[in-house]
Protein backbone atom coordinates (compact mmCIF):
# COMPACT_ATOMS: atom_id res chain seq x y z
CA UNK A 1 0.00 0.00 0.00
CA UNK A 2 1.29 3.63 -0.99
CA UNK A 3 1.35 5.56 2.53
CA UNK A 4 1.04 8.67 2.29
CA UNK A 5 4.16 10.75 4.18
CA UNK A 6 3.86 13.69 5.87
CA UNK A 7 5.79 16.87 4.64
CA UNK A 8 9.70 15.96 5.81
CA UNK A 9 9.77 20.01 4.75
CA UNK A 10 10.18 20.98 2.37
CA UNK A 11 8.69 17.71 0.83
CA UNK A 12 5.38 16.87 -0.48
CA UNK A 13 2.73 16.04 2.69
CA UNK A 14 0.88 13.37 3.52
CA UNK A 15 0.07 10.68 6.14
CA UNK A 16 -1.15 6.85 6.26
CA UNK A 17 -4.14 5.43 8.30
CA UNK A 18 -4.95 2.04 9.41
CA UNK A 19 -4.80 -0.63 6.31
CA UNK A 20 -7.85 -2.81 5.91
CA UNK A 21 -7.25 -5.92 7.62
CA UNK A 22 -8.41 -8.76 5.59
CA UNK A 23 -11.32 -11.32 6.68
CA UNK A 24 -10.20 -14.84 6.52
CA UNK A 25 -11.88 -16.55 3.72
CA UNK A 26 -12.04 -13.12 1.81
CA UNK A 27 -10.12 -13.56 -1.60
CA UNK A 28 -11.23 -10.11 -3.75
CA UNK A 29 -12.34 -7.60 -3.28
CA UNK A 30 -10.43 -6.48 0.18
CA UNK A 31 -12.80 -4.26 0.97
CA UNK A 32 -16.21 -4.17 0.85
CA UNK A 33 -18.50 -2.85 -1.91
CA UNK A 34 -20.12 0.50 -2.05
CA UNK A 35 -22.70 0.52 0.65
CA UNK A 36 -22.86 -2.70 1.88
CA UNK A 37 -21.00 -5.38 4.25
CA UNK A 38 -19.04 -7.69 1.48
CA UNK A 39 -19.61 -11.70 1.36
CA UNK A 40 -17.17 -14.15 2.78
CA UNK A 41 -17.80 -16.52 0.31
CA UNK A 42 -15.39 -18.07 -1.58
CA UNK A 43 -14.69 -17.63 -5.37
CA UNK A 44 -17.20 -18.98 -7.78
CA UNK A 45 -19.73 -19.18 -5.24
CA UNK A 46 -17.95 -21.44 -2.81
CA UNK A 47 -18.27 -24.71 -5.42
CA UNK A 48 -16.01 -27.05 -6.85
CA UNK A 49 -16.59 -28.81 -10.17
CA UNK A 50 -17.13 -32.55 -9.62
CA UNK A 51 -17.65 -32.26 -6.07
CA UNK A 52 -20.99 -32.13 -3.93
CA UNK A 53 -24.13 -34.03 -5.22
CA UNK A 54 -23.33 -37.72 -4.12
CA UNK A 55 -22.14 -40.29 -6.49
CA UNK A 56 -21.69 -40.24 -10.17
CA UNK A 57 -23.89 -42.85 -11.23
CA UNK A 58 -22.50 -45.36 -14.01
CA UNK A 59 -23.10 -44.41 -17.55
CA UNK A 60 -25.19 -46.37 -19.71
CA UNK A 61 -23.89 -48.45 -22.31
CA UNK A 62 -23.02 -45.94 -25.34
CA UNK A 63 -24.03 -46.95 -28.76
CA UNK A 64 -21.91 -45.50 -31.71
CA UNK A 65 -23.81 -44.88 -35.39
CA UNK A 66 -21.52 -45.82 -37.94
CA UNK A 67 -21.89 -44.40 -41.23
CA UNK A 68 -22.68 -46.36 -44.46
CA UNK A 69 -18.95 -46.97 -45.85
CA UNK A 70 -17.78 -48.55 -42.43
CA UNK A 71 -15.61 -45.33 -41.70
CA UNK A 72 -14.56 -44.90 -37.75
CA UNK A 73 -16.18 -42.17 -35.65
CA UNK A 74 -14.07 -39.00 -35.30
CA UNK A 75 -12.54 -39.03 -31.51
CA UNK A 76 -13.80 -36.32 -29.44
CA UNK A 77 -11.10 -33.43 -28.89
CA UNK A 78 -9.59 -32.84 -25.51
CA UNK A 79 -11.14 -29.34 -24.70
CA UNK A 80 -9.79 -28.92 -21.17
CA UNK A 81 -7.17 -26.03 -21.59
CA UNK A 82 -9.47 -24.45 -23.97
CA UNK A 83 -12.03 -24.08 -21.31
CA UNK A 84 -9.15 -23.51 -18.75
CA UNK A 85 -8.20 -20.18 -21.20
CA UNK A 86 -11.91 -19.54 -21.39
CA UNK A 87 -12.21 -19.09 -17.28
CA UNK A 88 -8.88 -17.12 -17.04
CA UNK A 89 -10.40 -14.98 -19.58
CA UNK A 90 -13.74 -14.55 -17.83
CA UNK A 91 -12.25 -13.94 -14.33
CA UNK A 92 -9.78 -11.40 -15.91
CA UNK A 93 -12.54 -9.36 -17.53
CA UNK A 94 -15.01 -9.97 -13.90
CA UNK A 95 -11.66 -8.27 -12.11
CA UNK A 96 -11.75 -5.58 -14.34
CA UNK A 97 -15.31 -4.40 -14.53
CA UNK A 98 -15.47 -4.89 -10.28
CA UNK A 99 -12.80 -2.28 -10.53
CA UNK A 100 -14.75 -0.07 -13.24
CA UNK A 101 -18.10 -0.70 -11.03
CA UNK A 102 -16.16 -0.17 -7.62
CA UNK A 103 -14.90 3.49 -8.99
CA UNK A 104 -18.46 4.02 -10.42
CA UNK A 105 -20.58 3.49 -7.18
CA UNK A 106 -17.58 4.94 -5.11
CA UNK A 107 -17.44 8.58 -6.67
CA UNK A 108 -21.51 9.00 -7.23
CA UNK A 109 -22.74 6.67 -3.83
CA UNK A 110 -22.83 9.91 -1.70
CA UNK A 111 -25.44 12.59 -1.52
CA UNK A 112 -23.65 15.58 -3.20
CA UNK A 113 -26.25 18.13 -3.11
CA UNK A 114 -24.28 21.46 -1.91
CA UNK A 115 -26.03 23.63 0.40
CA UNK A 116 -27.32 26.65 -0.82
CA UNK A 117 -25.79 29.85 0.93
CA UNK A 118 -28.43 30.51 3.73
CA UNK A 119 -28.14 26.37 4.72
CA UNK A 120 -24.07 26.77 4.85
CA UNK A 121 -23.55 25.49 8.63
CA UNK A 122 -21.46 28.25 10.62
CA UNK A 123 -17.79 27.09 11.42
CA UNK A 124 -18.33 28.63 15.14
CA UNK A 125 -15.08 29.66 16.96
CA UNK A 126 -16.25 29.76 20.38
CA UNK A 127 -14.92 31.13 23.85
CA UNK A 128 -13.29 29.82 26.51
CA UNK A 129 -14.99 28.39 29.01
CA UNK A 130 -15.68 29.91 32.42
CA UNK A 131 -15.72 27.44 34.89
CA UNK A 132 -13.31 25.37 33.10
CA UNK A 133 -10.36 26.71 35.80
CA UNK A 134 -7.14 25.09 34.82
CA UNK A 135 -8.80 23.31 31.94
CA UNK A 136 -9.44 19.44 31.28
CA UNK A 137 -7.22 16.74 32.29
CA UNK A 138 -6.17 15.17 29.27
CA UNK A 139 -7.90 11.70 29.52
CA UNK A 140 -11.11 14.61 29.57
CA UNK A 141 -9.58 15.50 26.58
CA UNK A 142 -9.35 12.14 24.84
CA UNK A 143 -12.54 11.56 25.88
CA UNK A 144 -14.48 14.82 24.87
CA UNK A 145 -12.78 15.20 21.48
CA UNK A 146 -11.66 11.54 19.92
CA UNK A 147 -15.34 10.82 19.02
CA UNK A 148 -14.97 13.65 16.74
CA UNK A 149 -11.83 12.91 15.00
CA UNK A 150 -11.85 10.24 11.80
CA UNK A 151 -10.07 8.25 9.02
CA UNK A 152 -10.06 8.91 6.13
CA UNK A 153 -9.12 6.83 3.01
CA UNK A 154 -8.65 7.43 -0.57
CA UNK A 155 -8.77 5.20 -3.56
CA UNK A 156 -6.82 5.92 -6.81
CA UNK A 157 -8.95 5.17 -10.45
CA UNK A 158 -9.10 1.84 -11.12
CA UNK A 159 -7.82 0.42 -7.62
CA UNK A 160 -10.13 -1.04 -5.00
CA UNK A 161 -7.07 -1.10 -2.67
CA UNK A 162 -6.50 1.59 -0.33
CA UNK A 163 -4.19 4.13 -1.84
CA UNK A 164 -3.49 6.44 0.98
CA UNK A 165 -4.80 8.11 4.66
CA UNK A 166 -5.04 10.43 6.66
CA UNK A 167 -7.26 12.10 9.56
CA UNK A 168 -10.15 14.40 9.53
CA UNK A 169 -12.12 16.50 12.55
CA UNK A 170 -15.83 16.56 12.41
CA UNK A 171 -17.62 19.69 11.97
CA UNK A 172 -21.32 19.60 12.85
CA UNK A 173 -23.97 17.06 12.90
CA UNK A 174 -24.95 17.01 9.05
CA UNK A 175 -21.21 15.37 8.46
CA UNK A 176 -19.18 18.20 7.30
CA UNK A 177 -15.19 17.07 7.92
CA UNK A 178 -12.43 18.87 7.39
CA UNK A 179 -9.09 17.53 6.43
CA UNK A 180 -6.34 18.67 4.82
CA UNK A 181 -6.02 18.98 1.06
CA UNK A 182 -2.89 16.75 0.85
CA UNK A 183 -4.97 13.86 2.35
CA UNK A 184 -7.67 13.80 -0.66
CA UNK A 185 -5.28 15.08 -3.02
CA UNK A 186 -5.60 12.96 -6.57
CA UNK A 187 -8.48 10.55 -5.35
CA UNK A 188 -11.05 8.82 -7.09
CA UNK A 189 -12.85 7.25 -3.82
CA UNK A 190 -12.83 8.49 -0.28
CA UNK A 191 -14.26 6.77 2.82
CA UNK A 192 -14.68 7.66 6.26
CA UNK A 193 -14.14 5.75 9.12
CA UNK A 194 -15.53 6.82 12.76
CA UNK A 195 -14.35 6.52 16.11
CA UNK A 196 -17.54 3.48 16.55
CA UNK A 197 -16.04 2.04 13.79
CA UNK A 198 -18.77 2.93 10.78
CA UNK A 199 -16.95 3.20 7.91
CA UNK A 200 -18.86 5.28 5.12
CA UNK A 201 -18.44 6.69 1.81
CA UNK A 202 -17.89 10.77 1.35
CA UNK A 203 -17.45 13.08 -1.01
CA UNK A 204 -15.22 15.73 -1.69
CA UNK A 205 -16.72 18.79 -0.91
CA UNK A 206 -13.95 21.55 -1.96
CA UNK A 207 -10.31 21.21 -1.69
CA UNK A 208 -7.60 24.41 -1.61
CA UNK A 209 -4.28 23.53 -1.69
CA UNK A 210 -2.95 27.06 -1.12
CA UNK A 211 -4.20 26.70 2.73
CA UNK A 212 -4.15 22.93 2.90
CA UNK A 213 -7.35 22.17 3.96
CA UNK A 214 -10.25 20.50 2.51
CA UNK A 215 -13.68 19.21 3.09
CA UNK A 216 -15.13 16.16 2.93
CA UNK A 217 -19.06 15.34 3.38
CA UNK A 218 -20.94 12.05 4.84
CA UNK A 219 -24.19 11.12 5.42
CA UNK A 220 -24.36 9.24 9.04
CA UNK A 221 -26.58 9.99 12.41
CA UNK A 222 -25.01 10.71 15.64
CA UNK A 223 -22.20 12.42 14.38
CA UNK A 224 -19.96 14.02 17.29
CA UNK A 225 -18.88 17.71 16.16
CA UNK A 226 -15.47 19.07 17.44
CA UNK A 227 -15.86 22.19 19.46
CA UNK A 228 -13.10 25.14 18.00
CA UNK A 229 -11.58 27.43 19.69
CA UNK A 230 -9.72 30.60 18.94
CA UNK A 231 -6.25 30.76 17.70
CA UNK A 232 -5.91 33.75 17.72
CA UNK A 233 -4.99 34.01 22.17
CA UNK A 234 -2.85 31.17 22.58
CA UNK A 235 -0.13 31.36 24.12
CA UNK A 236 3.36 29.99 23.95
CA UNK A 237 4.00 27.18 26.74
CA UNK A 238 0.28 26.27 26.60
CA UNK A 239 -0.63 22.54 26.50
CA UNK A 240 -1.42 20.65 23.68
CA UNK A 241 -3.37 17.74 22.63
CA UNK A 242 -2.90 15.84 19.01
CA UNK A 243 -5.46 13.48 18.33
CA UNK A 244 -5.14 11.49 14.80
CA UNK A 245 -4.26 7.92 13.49
CA UNK A 246 -0.37 7.73 14.26
CA UNK A 247 1.62 5.64 12.07
CA UNK A 248 -1.12 4.29 9.93
CA UNK A 249 -2.13 1.73 12.39
CA UNK A 250 -2.70 3.15 15.45
CA UNK A 251 -6.39 5.39 15.01
CA UNK A 252 -7.29 7.07 17.61
CA UNK A 253 -3.48 7.97 18.94
CA UNK A 254 -3.22 10.73 21.81
CA UNK A 255 0.19 12.64 22.23
CA UNK A 256 0.50 15.79 24.27
CA UNK A 257 3.16 18.91 24.64
CA UNK A 258 2.99 22.69 24.23
CA UNK A 259 2.43 25.30 21.98
CA UNK A 260 6.35 25.66 21.15
CA UNK A 261 5.93 28.40 18.53
CA UNK A 262 3.31 30.99 16.74
CA UNK A 263 3.29 32.29 13.04
CA UNK A 264 6.17 29.98 12.31
CA UNK A 265 6.43 30.59 8.45
CA UNK A 266 6.62 27.44 7.20
CA UNK A 267 7.00 26.49 2.66
CA UNK A 268 5.81 23.24 1.68
CA UNK A 269 4.87 21.97 -1.87
CA UNK A 270 1.36 22.49 -3.28
CA UNK A 271 0.24 21.14 -6.26
CA UNK A 272 3.22 22.64 -8.66
CA UNK A 273 4.29 25.37 -6.46
CA UNK A 274 5.07 26.27 -3.42
CA UNK A 275 3.29 28.22 -0.79
CA UNK A 276 4.04 29.41 2.37
CA UNK A 277 1.88 29.35 5.73
CA UNK A 278 1.78 30.41 9.17
CA UNK A 279 1.01 27.40 11.31
CA UNK A 280 1.13 26.70 15.09
CA UNK A 281 4.52 24.80 16.29
CA UNK A 282 4.21 22.15 18.73
CA UNK A 283 6.22 19.65 20.47
CA UNK A 284 2.60 17.35 20.90
CA UNK A 285 3.95 14.33 18.50
CA UNK A 286 2.84 14.58 15.23
CA UNK A 287 3.09 11.34 13.04
CA UNK A 288 2.04 9.85 9.49
CA UNK A 289 -1.43 9.41 9.25
CA UNK A 290 -2.01 12.76 11.78
CA UNK A 291 -2.46 14.56 8.73
CA UNK A 292 -5.99 16.45 9.07
CA UNK A 293 -6.17 15.76 12.74
CA UNK A 294 -7.24 17.71 15.85
CA UNK A 295 -4.78 19.87 17.82
CA UNK A 296 -7.06 20.78 20.85
CA UNK A 297 -5.74 22.96 23.99
CA UNK A 298 -6.58 22.81 27.45
CA UNK A 299 -10.17 23.09 27.38
CA UNK A 300 -10.96 20.30 24.86
CA UNK A 301 -11.16 22.63 21.86
CA UNK A 302 -9.78 22.34 18.64
CA UNK A 303 -7.68 25.44 17.78
CA UNK A 304 -5.03 23.80 15.23
CA UNK A 305 -5.71 21.27 11.80
CA UNK A 306 -2.52 18.97 12.13
CA UNK A 307 -0.71 19.28 8.91
CA UNK A 308 2.92 18.97 8.60
CA UNK A 309 6.31 18.12 10.72
CA UNK A 310 9.52 18.80 10.31
CA UNK A 311 11.92 15.89 10.50
CA UNK A 312 15.15 15.02 10.88
CA UNK A 313 17.78 12.27 12.33
CA UNK A 314 19.02 14.97 14.66
CA UNK A 315 15.67 16.58 15.86
CA UNK A 316 12.33 15.45 16.63
CA UNK A 317 9.12 16.72 18.67
CA UNK A 318 8.58 19.89 15.83
CA UNK A 319 5.17 19.38 14.13
CA UNK A 320 2.93 22.37 12.13
CA UNK A 321 -0.79 22.98 12.51
CA UNK A 322 -3.18 24.99 10.57
CA UNK A 323 -4.78 27.56 12.93
CA UNK A 324 -8.59 27.27 13.10
CA UNK A 325 -8.85 31.25 13.21
CA UNK A 326 -6.77 31.00 9.47
CA UNK A 327 -9.26 27.86 8.60
CA UNK A 328 -12.63 29.29 9.13
CA UNK A 329 -13.32 31.61 6.39
CA UNK A 330 -11.81 29.05 4.27
CA UNK A 331 -13.79 26.22 5.42
CA UNK A 332 -16.96 27.80 5.31
CA UNK A 333 -16.16 28.91 1.13
CA UNK A 334 -15.37 25.52 0.41
CA UNK A 335 -18.34 24.06 1.91
CA UNK A 336 -20.62 27.26 0.13
CA UNK A 337 -18.90 27.29 -3.20
CA UNK A 338 -16.29 24.67 -3.31
CA UNK A 339 -13.52 27.28 -3.62
CA UNK A 340 -12.45 30.46 -2.14
CA UNK A 341 -14.23 32.82 -3.00
CA UNK A 342 -13.17 36.41 -3.29
CA UNK A 343 -9.65 35.10 -4.11
CA UNK A 344 -7.29 36.91 -7.19
CA UNK A 345 -6.00 34.93 -10.40
CA UNK A 346 -3.16 37.04 -12.27
CA UNK A 347 -3.54 34.38 -14.78
CA UNK A 348 -0.07 33.26 -15.43
CA UNK A 349 2.33 30.51 -14.49
CA UNK A 350 5.58 32.15 -13.14
CA UNK A 351 9.61 30.28 -12.62
CA UNK A 352 11.48 32.24 -9.80
CA UNK A 353 15.13 33.35 -10.91
CA UNK A 354 18.18 33.56 -9.63
CA UNK A 355 21.90 34.63 -9.64
CA UNK A 356 22.66 31.45 -11.22
CA UNK A 357 19.50 30.82 -13.87
CA UNK A 358 18.76 33.86 -14.89
CA UNK A 359 22.11 34.97 -16.54
CA UNK A 360 22.67 31.40 -17.48
CA UNK A 361 19.51 31.78 -19.86
CA UNK A 362 20.45 35.38 -20.80
CA UNK A 363 17.30 36.52 -18.27
CA UNK A 364 17.60 39.23 -15.24
CA UNK A 365 18.92 37.65 -12.15
CA UNK A 366 16.09 38.49 -9.91
CA UNK A 367 12.39 38.36 -11.06
CA UNK A 368 9.44 36.00 -12.11
CA UNK A 369 9.66 34.33 -15.18
CA UNK A 370 6.34 34.27 -17.20
CA UNK A 371 5.85 30.11 -18.56
CA UNK A 372 2.73 30.13 -19.46
CA UNK A 373 -0.62 32.81 -19.97
CA UNK A 374 -3.91 31.63 -19.28
CA UNK A 375 -6.60 32.66 -22.00
CA UNK A 376 -8.34 34.63 -19.50
CA UNK A 377 -5.35 36.60 -18.40
CA UNK A 378 -5.73 40.06 -18.76
CA UNK A 379 -1.99 40.75 -19.66
CA UNK A 380 -3.06 39.19 -22.78
CA UNK A 381 -4.41 42.63 -23.44
CA UNK A 382 -1.10 44.03 -22.98
CA UNK A 383 1.15 42.29 -25.47
CA UNK A 384 2.80 40.30 -22.34
CA UNK A 385 4.03 36.51 -23.73
CA UNK A 386 5.84 33.44 -22.50
CA UNK A 387 9.53 34.69 -21.85
CA UNK A 388 8.51 37.82 -20.34
CA UNK A 389 9.90 38.31 -16.91
CA UNK A 390 7.46 40.29 -13.82
CA UNK A 391 10.32 42.08 -12.10
CA UNK A 392 7.77 44.25 -9.47
CA UNK A 393 4.33 43.81 -8.57
CA UNK A 394 2.86 47.15 -6.69
CA UNK A 395 6.44 48.67 -6.35
CA UNK A 396 7.53 45.29 -4.77
CA UNK A 397 10.54 43.46 -6.02
CA UNK A 398 9.75 39.96 -6.69
CA UNK A 399 12.09 37.54 -5.67
CA UNK A 400 9.94 34.24 -5.23
CA UNK A 401 6.31 32.99 -6.23
CA UNK A 402 5.26 34.30 -3.08
CA UNK A 403 6.08 37.94 -3.09
CA UNK A 404 3.40 37.51 -5.90
CA UNK A 405 1.40 35.88 -3.75
CA UNK A 406 1.30 37.70 -0.83
CA UNK A 407 0.95 40.95 -3.02
CA UNK A 408 -2.46 39.94 -4.99
CA UNK A 409 -4.17 38.54 -1.54
CA UNK A 410 -4.02 42.43 -0.99
CA UNK A 411 -6.57 43.15 -4.03
CA UNK A 412 -9.84 41.65 -4.44
CA UNK A 413 -11.06 40.57 -8.46
CA UNK A 414 -11.30 43.82 -10.59
CA UNK A 415 -9.03 45.56 -8.60
CA UNK A 416 -5.88 46.47 -10.70
CA UNK A 417 -2.19 45.58 -9.65
CA UNK A 418 0.71 47.59 -11.14
CA UNK A 419 4.11 45.22 -13.00
CA UNK A 420 6.85 46.39 -14.17
CA UNK A 421 7.32 43.80 -16.86
CA UNK A 422 10.68 42.46 -18.82
CA UNK A 423 10.16 42.13 -22.70
CA UNK A 424 11.76 39.17 -24.32
CA UNK A 425 14.39 39.87 -26.73
CA UNK A 426 14.76 43.81 -26.30
CA UNK A 427 15.13 43.85 -22.69
CA UNK A 428 12.85 46.91 -22.42
CA UNK A 429 11.10 47.09 -19.26
CA UNK A 430 7.07 47.99 -19.44
CA UNK A 431 4.72 49.31 -16.74
CA UNK A 432 0.96 47.59 -17.04
CA UNK A 433 -2.18 47.86 -14.83
CA UNK A 434 -3.33 43.85 -15.13
CA UNK A 435 -7.11 43.81 -14.17
CA UNK A 436 -7.61 40.45 -11.57
CA UNK A 437 -9.68 38.29 -12.36
CA UNK A 438 -11.69 35.53 -9.33
CA UNK A 439 -9.99 32.50 -9.00
CA UNK A 440 -11.78 29.84 -9.03
CA UNK A 441 -9.01 26.97 -8.76
CA UNK A 442 -7.84 24.77 -5.44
Amino acid sequence: MDQRQYPQYPQQPGGPCPPYVQQPGMEYPPYPPYGGQGSAAPPYGGSVYGQGGGPVPPRAPQYVYQTPGGKPPRRRRNRAPLVAVLLCLGLAATVFLAGEAFDALRSGGAARRRPTPGEVPSFTIEDLPEDADGGLSTVEIAKTVGPSVVCINVYEPGSISIAGSGSGIILNEDGFIVTNAHVVEGSSAVTVLLDDGRELDAWIVGSDTRTDLAVVKITADGLVPASFGDSDILQVGERAVAIGNAAGQLSGTVTQGIISGLNREISMQAGNSVVTMNLIQTSAAINPGNSGGALVNRFGQVIGINSAKLNSSTFEGIGFAIPSADAQPVVEDLIAYGYVKDRVALGVMVIALSPVTGPANDLPSQGLYISSVEDYSDLNNHDITVGDVILTADGVTLETTSDLLDVLETHKPGETVRLEIQKRGSGNVVTVDAVLAESRSN
